[in-house]
């Protein structure tokens, strides 16, 4: 019978780094949600180790996800996560459940909090314009697909730009894969089910229209579809054009 997420995790931290100062056990697991298929992520900060490094084991029962950190690199993967915006890391940091050493990274947790609290920076005008132009030119790729498999892979994409176009306009964080659902549907339940449905009805249906009207209210607030005139970078070449 396997042990517990927290008695496999002491067990792991006390046999595969036992030098280490401190270590965090975070995830699904601590959280709540767990499945079958849940692993056990455990951040550790040892001095004694080379480098930095992720690394996959099985112990105890479990598939256990090592994150290795030490004083002199953390602060370069907190950053990277305020960056992408995915605060991974700083979530394990912030939320996950001391299993040894608090009193050797407590002022990197209170750090780790205060860049989870904060949110994401906001996204500057480039970056929202280049978002409303791509979500315009794939909803039109979908619209225009004639392909059935095709179909299926550009909805994939389009409800990932959706979901992370809605949750940088309000201020709030990403995610990957199922993080990126459970965010928006933790920031904005009501706009995750009209998502959702708009995404079974292509799905089950093929049906584009409710996603064509999702996207229309979604960009809306920020000026709408951008086609005509979007440029990245300068050119000096550019001069007005006639009829």
């Amino acid at each position: 019978m396997s042990l517990s997420g927290l008695e496999a995790a002491q067990r792991f931290v006390n046999m595969r780094f036992p030098q280490s100062e401190a270590a965090i056990l975070a995830g699904s697991v601590v959280q709540g949600g767990a499945t079958p298929g849940s692993d056990l992520d455990i951040v550790l900060f040892d001095e004694s180790q080379f480098g930095p490094f992720r690394k996959t084991y099985r112990a105890f029962g479990w598939v256990i996800e090592a994150f290795v950190l030490n004083r002199d690199t953390y602060r370069y993967f907190f950053d990277q996560a305020v960056e992408s915006a995915i605060p991974s890391l700083l979530r394990m940091c912030s939320e996950g459940v001391i299993l040894r050493g608090y009193e050797h990274i407590a002022a990197i947790i209170e750090e780790a909090r205060r860049d989870f609290d904060a949110g994401p920076p906001a996204w500057s005008t480039q970056e929202l314009d280049r978002a409303r132009y791509e979500i315009g030119e794939t909803l039109t790729d979908l619209e225009c697909s004639a392909s059935r498999p095709e179909g299926l892979f550009i909805t994939a994409k389009l409800a990932g730009m959706l979901a992370e176009f809605a949750l940088r306009t309000g201020g709030f964080w990403i995610g990957d894969g199922k993080w990126l659902q459970r965010s928006l549907k933790h920031s904005d339940p009501a706009l995750a089910e009209e998502l959702y449905e708009a995404l079974e009805a292509y799905y089950r249906l093929d049906r584009t229209e409710p996603l064509s009207a999702f996207v229309q209210k979604l960009l809306e607030p920020f000026g709408g579809f951008l086609v005509e005139g979007y440029a990245e970078g300068d050119d000096p070449g550019d001069e007005e054009t006639g009829p």
